[in-house]
C-alpha cells in the first residue's frame, strides 16, 4: 500500500511547479528543505538516487522480482501527484500489479481528517484492496 508516497527527483514535475504556491503540506520549497536535511552532504545523494527516485534512472529493474500487489494512493492537490503517479507507472511497466487509486479533489494527507468524506471512502478503498488480495491466497 502506497498511500501518496513522498518521491522526488532532480527534474521539477508539472505539479510540483503549478502547485508551488498552493500546495501548503508538501510545497516545493517545503520538499526542497526536506530533501536536503535528509540527503547528508557526504553520502553523494541527489534526488535521483534510486531511494528517492525509485522510478527515475538509476532504478532497479523489479521485473522478475516477486513484487506484491500495490495500492497507489495520488491526491490532485498534491504536488507529490506526479511523483506518485510515475511510481504506479513504472510498477505496471515492470509487469507488477498495481492499482491507481486517485482523489482529484484531495490534498496531502487528506485521510488524516476524518471529517472529510473522502477519508472514510480511502478506508474503504483499503479494505476493498485487502480482502481482494487475502481472497486469491485464503480460499
Amino acid at each position: 500500500m502506497a498511500i501518496q508516497p513522498f518521491f522526488g527527483g532532480e527534474e521539477r514535475t508539472k505539479s510540483e511547479i503549478e502547485l508551488a504556491e498552493v500546495d501548503v503540506i508538501v510545497s516545493m520549497k517545503r520538499t526542497d528543505w526536506m530533501w536536503k536535511a535528509f540527503m547528508p552532504p557526504e553520502s553523494g545523494m541527489d534526488r535521483d538516487h534510486e531511494v528517492i527516485n525509485v522510478s527515475g534512472p538509476r532504478a532497479a529493474d523489479i521485473s522478475k522480482l516477486d513484487f506484491p500487489a500495490t495500492m497507489v494512493v495520488v491526491a490532485g492537490f498534491d504536488s507529490l501527484k506526479d511523483w506518485q503517479t510515475k511510481y504506479y507507472e513504472w510498477l505496471n511497466n515492470s509487469g507488477k500489479e498495481a492499482y491507481l487509486i486517485h482523489y482529484p479533489n484531495m490534498f496531502h494527507a487528506f485521510y488524516v481528517f476524518p471529517e472529510i468524506p473522502e477519508s472514510t471512502q480511502l478506508i474503504s478503498e483499503i479494505k476493498h484492496f485487502i480482502h481482494n488480495q487475502c481472497s486469491k491466497v485464503v480460499k
